[in-house]
C-alpha cells in the first residue's frame, strides 16, 4: 500500500460533486451521481454444493421410506435408550460430549463432538441399524451447506487390505446414487469424499471377517485425520474382540443399547395397536408390567421382538393373548421363535414400492419368499453350514442328480453340432473333410480329458470361484508351455498330441484363474463376475491352443484341413472349457432349482433384497441368515420337522452330550460328476453311437457306477463325532477312538481353523505335562482339534453355555 491523495471534481446538471480521499488503501472506488437501482445478485451455488444437496435429498428420500417400512416413523418409533460405554471407547478428553438418552440427545451430543465419530454397539436385534437410519434422517433435517452429508453404506463390502477407504467410499456412493441427480457425477463424489463433506455411516461392521474387522479399525485410525467424521454399527462381542487386539476408534465415543423396559414396551405396544384391537392386548400388557421377570417381559426386552409382535398381531385373526399360554410359550425363547416365524412375511410385503427408493425391494410375494428362504435354510442345515454361497448351490438336492445327464446330453449335442460344422466347412475333397472331422473330434475329446484333469486338481484345492489374472503369471505360463513343447517333440505323434493339448489347456485353466477368498471380496456378484471373466479368458485361449496343437501335430493333406481342425476343434474345446467351469454348474443349479420352484430365477437379486430387508447378512462373498434361530425355524418349515437342528443327547446343569458328522474331505459328489465324463469320452466314439445299443448300455453302466460310488463315499468317509462335557472332563469320540482331558489338564479351549482347510473346529490346548497317545494330532502351537463347527465357526448356544459353565476361564470365546 502507498499513501495517496485523490481529489475528484465531477460537474453535473444538478451541481458539482466533490470527492476527496487521503490515507493508505489497497482498493478504493469513488463515484459521482448514481442513477438507477443497486442490485445485489444472489450467491450462486458451486457445482460441488449442488452435488452435496442432491445427494442429501436422495439419501433422505431413501431412508425416509425405509424408516416407514421398518416401523420407525410416527407412533411406531420405539424410544430405545442408549448409554455411553467408556470401557470400549476413547478417553473422555479426546471425545468431548458424553451421549446418553434418546435420539435427540444423541444427535445433539454428536454435533458437539470435535470429530463427530460414534460407534453403536449392541446384541442381535438391539436396534443398531434402526438407530443408524434415524440418525441419518435427524442429521438431514435442516441440513446446512457446511455440514457433511450422512450416507449409510454396508461395511462388509470394504476390503481394507486391498482398497483405500476413500476410494471404496466414493465407489460405493457412486454405485448406489450415481445418475440419480444431474449434478452428482463420479468426479464430484470423489471431491465430496476428499473434502470430508460425507459422513459415512458404516453399517454391519460385524459382518466383516474377524481379521478384516481388526484391519478396518486400524486403517480408519490411520486414514481419518482431523475433521473426518464417521459412524459405525457393530455387534458388541465382535467390536470388543477387535479393539482388544488393536485399538479403539480414535476420537469416537461408543453407545450401547439398553434393554427395553417393561413400561416402555407396554407403552409402545399400546400406541401402535389398532384401537379396536387394543382390548386383545390388555391381558398381555398387564402380564408385561406385573411380571417383569416373566417370559413375555424377557422376550420384549429386544426391539426386534417388539416390532415383530406389533407386526404379527397388527391385523388378522391372530390374538396376542395366545402369548400367555404357558404350555406353548414356557420361556422367552419360545416366544422369540414364534415371532421369528412371522419375520419373512413382515419384510416381504406385497404391493408396489416407493419411486424414491433407488433400489427398492422387489415384490417377490411373502409366500414365495418364505418358501425360497426355507429351502435355503434346510439346505444349509443339512450341510452343517450357515453360508449361502452361489458356487455351492450345485450341491443342493436335487441338482447333483441332473449333472451327469446334463453332461451326457451336452456331449451328444456337441458331437452333432460338430458334424454340422464339418459338413458346412468348405473343403476340396472328401478326404480332407474326413481329416477335419477326425481332428475336431480329437480336439474335443482332449479338451474333455483336460477338463477332467482340472476337476481332479480342484479336489485338493479350494473350490472358491476364480478371477482372471495374467500379470505376474504370464512368465510362468510361457515357460510351462515351452517345457510341454519340448517334451511333446520327443514323443510319438499320438502321445505328443495328448500331452501337449491336455497339458497346455490345464496350464491355461489353472494358471489364469486365481481363487478369490470369499472373506476378501466385495460381494457375491464380484465373485460371479470374476468366475465368468476367468472362464471366458481361459476358453478364448485354451480352445484355439488345443485346436492348433491338434492341427499342427496331426498329419494332414492340406491347409484346408489344418484351418478346419483349428477352427472347429478350437470352438469345441472352448465350449468344453465353459461347460466344465463352476460358472456353468451355477447356471445348471439355478435352472434346476428355479424350474422346480425352490428358488427364483434371479437368485442373487433375491438374496440381496433379503439382505436389505434384514433377513440375511453379507459376509464377504457369501450370505448368512442374520439369526441362527431364524435359519432353524425356516428349515423346520421346509422339512416339516421341529428338530432340524440336532438337539443335544443330554444337556443339563451337570452334563452335555452333543454330536454331529465330520465333513467328507474328498468331495465325492465332484468325483461322481467328473468320472462319467471320462467314461463317455472313450465309450461313445462311433458314428452310429446314437443307435448302438451296446454303446448305450456301457455308457449307462459307467455313468451309474460312479454316482453310486460317490453316494457310498459320503457315508464311508463321514464319521460321527460326539462331544461330552461334564464338570470334570471334556471328551471327544470319533469313530472308535476317544480322547479325554480332565479340566486340570487343559490350559485353553478356543475356536480355531483346522489346518489349511476352510473348516473351523473347537480346539483344546493341554498343559505341557500331559502325555498324549501317538495317534493324537497336535499342531505347531500345541492345539488339538476336538469338534467340527463347519466353515463359519458358529458355536451352538448349548455348547457355548456348557463351555462357559464347565471350562470357566479356560474357554476363550472371542479367539
Amino acid at each position: 500500500m502507498v499513501a495517496v491523495h485523490i481529489e475528484v471534481v465531477v460537474s453535473g446538471a444538478v451541481g458539482d460533486v466533490h470527492n476527496e480521499f487521503a490515507g493508505n488503501a489497497t482498493y478504493m472506488v469513488q463515484a459521482g451521481d448514481i442513477s438507477g437501482d443497486i442490485v445485489f445478485s444472489a450467491v450462486t451455488d458451486a457445482p460441488l454444493d449442488r452435488a452435496a444437496r442432491d445427494l442429501a435429498a436422495m439419501v433422505h428420500a431413501q431412508w425416509r421410506d425405509e424408516a416407514v417400512a421398518r416401523g420407525l416413523a410416527g407412533a411406531g418409533k420405539l424410544p430405545v435408550q442408549w448409554v455411553a460405554d467408556w470401557s470400549v471407547a476413547d478417553h473422555r478428553d479426546n471425545v468431548g460430549a458424553a451421549p446418553a438418552g434418546g435420539l435427540g440427545d444423541l444427535v445433539e451430543a454428536l454435533r458437539a463432538m470435535p470429530e463427530q465419530r460414534l460407534a453403536i454397539i449392541g446384541g442381535p436385534g438391539s436396534g443398531k441399524t434402526s438407530l443408524a437410519i434415524l440418525l441419518t434422517l435427524e442429521l438431514l433435517r435442516g441440513h446446512a451447506r457446511a455440514q457433511p452429508v450422512p450416507v449409510i453404506v454396508l461395511a462388509s463390502s470394504w476390503n481394507p487390505v486391498k482398497e483405500h477407504f476413500d476410494d471404496w467410499l466414493a465407489r460405493r456412493i457412486g454405485e448406489e446414487y450415481l445418475g440419480q441427480g444431474k449434478d452428482l457425477t463420479r468426479d464430484r463424489i470423489r471431491q465430496l469424499v476428499r473434502d470430508r463433506r460425507i459422513l459415512p455411516i458404516l453399517d454391519g461392521l460385524d459382518e466383516m471377517p474377524d481379521l478384516l474387522l481388526e484391519e478396518a479399525l486400524a486403517k480408519l485410525n490411520r486414514m481419518l485425520g482431523d475433521g473426518s467424521p464417521v459412524i459405525l454399527t457393530c455387534r458388541a462381542a465382535e467390536y470388543t474382540a477387535a479393539i482388544t487386539n488393536r485399538s479403539v476408534l480414535a476420537g469416537a465415543t461408543v453407545v450401547r443399547a439398553q434393554p427395553v423396559g417393561t413400561h416402555t414396551a407396554a407403552d409402545y405396544l399400546r400406541r401402535t395397536a389398532q384401537p379396536l384391537r387394543l382390548p386383545r392386548w390388555e391381558p398381555v400388557l398387564s402380564e408385561l408390567i406385573t411380571n417383569p421377570g416373566g417370559p413375555i417381559a424377557t422376550a420384549f426386552q429386544s426391539p426386534l421382538m417388539l416390532w415383530l409382535a406389533r407386526t404379527v398381531y397388527h391385523s388378522g385373526p391372530h390374538d396376542p393373548a395366545e402369548l400367555l399360554d404357558a404350555a406353548r410359550f414356557p420361556d422367552a425363547l419360545a416366544i422369540d421363535r414364534h415371532l421369528l416365524d412371522a419375520l419373512v412375511p413382515a419384510v416381504f410385503p406385497a404391493g408396489p414400492r416407493s419411486p424414491d427408493q433407488p433400489k427398492p425391494i422387489r415384490d417377490w410375494g411373502p409366500s414365495r419368499a418364505q418358501r425360497w428362504l426355507a429351502f435355503l435354510a434346510a439346505h444349509l442345515t443339512h450341510s452343517h453350514s450357515r453360508e449361502i454361497a452361489w458356487w455351492r448351490l450345485s450341491r443342493a438336492y436335487p441338482v447333483p442328480l441332473f449333472e451327469v445327464p446334463a453332461l451326457v446330453a451336452l456331449y451328444f449335442v456337441l458331437v452333432e453340432v460338430m458334424n454340422l460344422f464339418v459338413d458346412w466347412y468348405p473343403s476340396p475333397d472328401a478326404f480332407q473333410s474326413f481329416e477335419i472331422a477326425l481332428g475336431s473330434d480329437i480336439a474335443f475329446k482332449l479338451a474333455l480329458l483336460g477338463g477332467v484333469v482340472v476337476g481332479l486338481l480342484r479336489l485338493w484345492k479350494s473350490d472358491l470361484p476364480r478371477r482372471p489374472r495374467v500379470r505376474g503369471r504370464l512368465t510362468g505360463i510361457i515357460m510351462a508351455i515351452a517345457v510341454l513343447t519340448v517334451l511333446a517333440s520327443f514323443l510319438e505323434r499320438g502321445a505328443s498330441i495328448v500331452v501337449y493339448a491336455v497339458g497346455v489347456s490345464t496350464v491355461l485353466v489353472v494358471g489364469l484363474g486365481v481363487p478369490m477368498p470369499s472373506a476378501q471380496v466385495l460381494g457375491p456378484r464380484a465373485l460371479l463376475r470374476g468366475e465368468r471373466a476367468s472362464t471366458a479368458l481361459t476358453a478364448s485361449l485354451a480352445g484355439p491352443v488345443v485346436g492348433a496343437a491338434v492341427a499342427w501335430l496331426l498329419p494332414t493333406s492340406g491347409w484346408a484341413a489344418v484351418s478346419g481342425i483349428w477352427l472347429i476343434g478350437g470352438l469345441a474345446a472352448a465350449v468344453v472349457v465353459v461347460a466344465l467351469s463352476p460358472w456353468s454348474q451355477w447356471l445348471l443349479a439355478k435352472a434346476v432349482l428355479a424350474g422346480m420352484g425352490r428358488l427364483p430365477w434371479s437368485v442373487l437379486t433375491f438374496l440381496e433384497d433379503a439382505r436389505r430387508a434384514g433377513v440375511l447378512r453379507q459376509v464377504g462373498g457369501v450370505y448368512q441368515f442374520r439369526h441362527a434361530h431364524l435359519q432353524a425355524r425356516l428349515a423346520s418349515a421346509w422339512t416339516g420337522r421341529q428338530d432340524v437342528v440336532p438337539a443335544p443327547d443330554r444337556d443339563d446343569a451337570n452334563e452335555l452330550r452333543i454330536h454331529t458328522r465330520s465333513r467328507s474331505p474328498l468331495r465325492p459328489q465332484v468325483i461322481a460328476v467328473l468320472l462319467p465324463v471320462l467314461t463317455v469320452v472313450f465309450m461313445v466314439q462311433s458314428e452310429n453311437s446314437l443307435t448302438d445299443a451296446q454303446a448305450w448300455l456301457g455308457t449307462g453302466t459307467l455313468v451309474a457306477v460312479p454316482v453310486l460310488v460317490g453316494w457310498l463315499l459320503t457315508r464311508l468317509v463321514s464319521r460321527k463325532v460326539e462331544l461330552h462335557l461334564t464338570s470334570e472332563l471334556i471328551e471327544a469320540t470319533v469313530g472308535r477312538r476317544t480322547l479325554t482331558f480332565g479340566w486340570d489338564d487343559v490350559a485353553e479351549v478356543a475356536v480355531r481353523p483346522f489346518g489349511r482347510s476352510e473348516d473351523v473346529m473347537l480346539h483344546v490346548r493341554p498343559v505341557s505335562e500331559v502325555e498324549l497317545a501317538p495317534w493324537v494330532r497336535v499342531d505347531s502351537a500345541g492345539w488339538i482339534a476336538m469338534y467340527p463347527l463347519g466353515t463359519d465357526g458358529t458355536v451352538p448356544p448349548q455348547l457355548e453355555q456348557a463351555l462357559a459353565r464347565f471350562a470357566g476361564e479356560r474357554w476363550k470365546p472371542l479367539d
